[in-house]
């Protein structure tokens, strides 16, 4: 656990001593994210961020520009996998392709897919392992967590996407009482892409990598959003990112 004993070191050592957590090491990726690149690179972000985060992975990204680089190679490898394979739009064997490329085979990506909210909930707190972050807060909830998830999104709070935005997620707020299809449970995201108010971005802020960013990153506890259903019997699909030779979760 390489990254989380830093992580949970940088957030200890935040809280003692008074630091702003942003200046604390490498929990600023986390807790002050920065912005993803471009409009269409949620998935790469996302890698990157759990690459960075993941038990023995041989890449490191300790502060947004190191995020930032790693993101575009996950990009660069994702499009040239679906390349090869022919198609115009990655699939999450590109995804796969590209996390094994980057990492030389130490990492790979896994997915599972769920037919009711209630299990995918469930598994996403067991892959996790933080069930409930109102208790732990953000700071050791991610360092805390055992392996992220990837979830789709139409809309965050108010922030809308015209087609599917995905986010990482380290952990949820499990309620006591089963979930029907229709709930919200509270989840621990950093979404790489909030919109600006009005779509226009006055000042800039302490996260961003360029003036050209065209989002803002915001690590947030919430129960105000809209799940991406996919089509077919599974709507509800969890991506994580492991060692390549552990299956996790299943």
């Amino acid at each position: 656990m390489r990254f989380a004993a830093k992580l949970l070191l940088a957030g200890t050592l935040a809280i003692i001593t008074s630091i702003d957590p942003a200046d604390a090491g490498p929990i600023d990726i986390f807790v002050t994210p920065s912005p993803q690149a471009f409009s269409n690179t949620c998935q790469s972000y996302s890698m990157a961020l759990a690459v960075a985060f993941a038990p023995n992975s041989p890449l490191v990204a300790d502060t947004a520009t190191e995020l930032r680089d790693l993101e575009q190679q996950n990009r660069a490898a994702v499009l040239a996998s679906a390349k090869q394979g022919g198609r115009t739009q990655p699939i999450r064997d590109d995804w796969r392709a590209a996390v094994e490329k980057v990492t030389n085979g130490v990492l790979t990506v896994q997915w599972k897919g769920f037919d009711h909210l209630d299990p995918a909930i469930h598994f996403v707190a067991d892959l996790t392992g933080i069930s409930n972050p109102e208790s732990l807060g953000t700071v050791f909830s991610v360092a805390l967590a055992k392996t992220p998830a990837m979830l789709s999104f139409k809309r965050i709070e108010s922030s809308t996407y015209a087609t599917r935005h995905i986010v990482k997620v380290f952990g949820v707020q499990l309620p006591d009482q089963s979930m029907g299809d229709d709930a919200t449970p509270k989840l621990l995201a950093v979404n790489s892409a909030v919109q600006y108010r009005g779509g226009i971005k006055n000042i800039c802020t302490q996260e961003d990598l360029s003036d050209a960013d065209r989002y803002r990153a915001l690590t947030s506890l919430t129960s105000n959003y809209e799940l991406y259903p996919f089509p077919g019997d599974q709507p509800y699909l969890i991506t994580w990112i492991t060692n390549k030779y552990r299956a996790v979760g299943t």
